[in-house]
């Protein structure tokens, strides 16, 4: 087989890996996304072309890291978020930088909304979260990640019939999930709170 058609292979198996969640019923196919690997592979193709080089595993590693360097970055500020590190919230500014198509903008905003959150920025992370709700197209898994956590922000600034509505939307949304549970409990929380008053 013709090297350079592996990696066409490859490019391909790579692009339906990445729409393989949407194919599956699980979530909205992030056309932005795999246009991006498409154009990514095409353009990874014409250098290994160029270069000589026809390497299946180096490929697949520079295309990978190229595709996903948005989410690698918004890993390594969530660790830093984690561990209230003052480097996450310009890792967050750079993941958003390199954001090409709307999904990765949203993951950016999903999460840096969450980290500003957990460190008790709540009318920051509100405003994040709001935003990225407004953008839409969040799919479901997206979706409940930023209601949960912007009914949880709600909730800190005294918002309850709001941040009620935003977690109950949550488990109708993705229920099962992690999400899911966090806005039961707190659901739970809330329905316990009137109750211990009286």
């Amino acid at each position: 087989m013709d090297p350079y058609l592996l990696l066409v292979v490859v490019l391909l198996l790579y692009a339906l890996a990445a729409a393989g969640p949407s194919l599956l019923g699980r979530e909205r196919l992030a056309w932005g996304q795999v246009a991006e690997i498409l154009l990514w592979g095409i353009v990874l193709l014409a250098v290994a072309w160029l270069a000589r080089i026809a390497s299946p595993l180096l490929y697949l590693l520079v295309l990978y890291l190229l595709t996903m360097r948005v989410r690698l970055v918004v890993e390594v500020a969530n660790a830093l978020a984690a561990r209230r590190q003052p480097g996450a919230q310009p890792l967050y500014a750079l993941a958003g930088a390199l954001a090409l198509n709307p999904m990765d903008r949203a993951i950016v905003r999903v999460n840096q909304g969450a980290a500003l959150l957990h460190n008790g920025q709540v009318a920051q992370a509100t405003g994040v979260l709001e935003g990225a709700l407004r953008g839409g197209r969040l799919g479901n898994r997206l979706g409940a990640a930023c209601r949960c956590n912007l009914g949880l922000a709600y909730l800190r600034t005294g918002d309850r019939e709001r941040g009620r509505a935003l977690l109950r939307e949550t488990v109708d949304l993705l229920p099962g999930s992690v999400y899911a549970r966090r806005a039961s409990i707190a659901l739970r929380r809330l329905d316990a709170a009137p109750a211990e008053a009286q």
